[in-house]
């Protein structure tokens, strides 16, 4: 390449270089601008704002030790419910095993009660069959003896033995 040629390409490469940095200028210039603007409205947003945060820092200190005393009257009432939770529970289980205990008892007395009323409706049914049962054999001799006597002879064995399977 040339001289003349190099020399205008240094030329032209020097003149770029130039205006990117006339252009960087300006650019900075538009953003000092800028971040003036946006500083003035930030100093009075601040302004504005530094009463709402004095306020609330006062009602944060206002509140902290109430916080404080709820959270250990919440703290005082919760384990004084868990307490009488447990007692109730404890006085639950305890009915519970005399109801069980109570029951069992009950169940017992009736099965008994049950059995005696057993016993003695069984005594009660050989109290009454067994005067019918003698007054039944008494006439079954009667009707026996009146019947040897009318007819004159004695029944046979067969009439004997029919007559206990009717009774069987």
């Amino acid at each position: 390449m040339s001289d003349d040629t190099f020399r205008w390409v240094v030329a032209g490469g020097v003149l770029i270089a130039a205006v990117c940095f006339i252009v960087q200028a300006v650019t900075v210039l538009i953003l000092f601008t800028v971040m003036k603007k946006t500083q003035v409205r930030v100093e009075g947003l601040i302004d504005k704002a530094d009463p709402i945060i004095d306020s609330v820092k006062a009602i944060v200190a206002d509140l902290q030790p109430k916080l404080a005393v709820i959270t250990t009257d919440a703290t005082d009432i919760v384990r004084t419910a868990k307490e009488q939770v447990d007692r109730i529970s404890e006085l639950v289980r305890d009915f519970s095993d005399r109801a069980k205990v109570q029951v069992a008892r009950i169940d017992g007395t009736m099965e008994e009660a049950i059995e005696q009323v057993h016993t003695a409706g069984d005594a009660v049914k050989s109290a009454l069959l067994k005067p019918v049962r003698e007054v039944n054999g008494l006439f079954a001799g009667l009707r026996t003896a009146i019947g040897v006597y009318t007819q004159g002879h004695r029944a046979s064995v067969d009439h004997a033995t029919q007559d206990e399977e009717m009774f069987i």
